[in-house]
């Protein structure tokens, strides 16, 4: 669940040979062709699943395992509540408990953990962001991938990575990642759908992923669910599937 054009691009020919995948867009970087103006309630989470659920019939996917990387990772949680009988196992990668409360702890794991080169890094990527934010005062026509982009060093443990070229061409739509992200991931309790959740789910965490919450910050909601499984991955941020993809293989239940 995400971007058809991104995911592919990060997902290496080791995990592209042993599954068959099938990757949606969501509605947030799928191109609109309708007139009418563009409302949160395009983007309602519901509407999102119903999307899924359509994709799903429409290209006779059977029951199977259901991956969601980042904040698509809440959407595979909610995909799997309303529709059990169409996931066999969930998979969350690089998810946090929400984009609330527990994504302030990251400032302070990033002072902590990170080296001073990647706090260097991390600093000339914001400086170059906001000069491109104050050279287009009409608003950046790419927003969300130059944003991504400047996150560099806190999603990868290879400082040398440039993801610039892994965005080129990828279609967003700022209001739904301002609604999604910015408001129903925020205030979104994940205890709620592992209440209800029968399938094995497995969490997947980079151990120098500064995007999202600290793995840690899983530990006080999963002694209430002991069934889910949480894997911490060294030497790897935001992308274990393109960090470490072999040790990712080894994760996937």
């Amino acid at each position: 669940m995400g971007s058809a054009l991104y995911y592919p691009r990060v997902i290496p020919d080791t995990l592209a040979k042993e599954f068959k995948m099938t990757i949606v867009d969501h509605r947030g970087f799928a191109k609109r062709n309708l007139s009418t103006p563009e409302s949160e309630s395009t983007y309602d989470l519901e509407t999102v699943l119903n999307d899924f659920y359509f994709f799903q019939n429409q290209l006779e996917i059977p029951p199977c395992l259901v991956l969601g990387h980042s904040g698509h990772g809440y959407m595979a949680l909610a995909y799997a509540k309303k529709y059990p009988d169409l996931v066999t196992k969930l998979l969350l990668v690089a998810t946090g408990p929400s984009h609330g409360a527990p994504l302030q702890e990251r400032e302070s794991y990033f002072e902590a953990l990170a080296s001073v080169e990647r706090k260097e890094k991390h600093r000339l990527l914001q400086s170059k962001f906001q000069t491109q934010i104050q050279s287009n005062p009409e608003g950046l026509v790419d927003f969300f991938n130059l944003y991504c982009v400047s996150q560099d060093a806190l999603g990868f443990y290879d400082l040398s990575i440039d993801s610039t070229t892994l965005w080129e061409g990828v279609k967003t739509n700022k209001l739904a990642f301002d609604f999604l992200f910015g408001k129903v991931f925020v205030d979104i309790k994940v205890d709620d759908y592992l209440s209800e959740i029968k399938c094995p789910i497995t969490l997947v965490l980079g151990r120098y992923d500064f995007q999202v919450a600290p793995h840690y910050t899983w530990d006080p909601i999963l002694q209430r669910f002991p069934g889910v499984k949480k894997r911490v991955m060294d030497h790897c941020g935001h992308l274990p599937f393109y960090e470490r993809p072999e040790e990712f293989l080894s994760a996937i239940p």
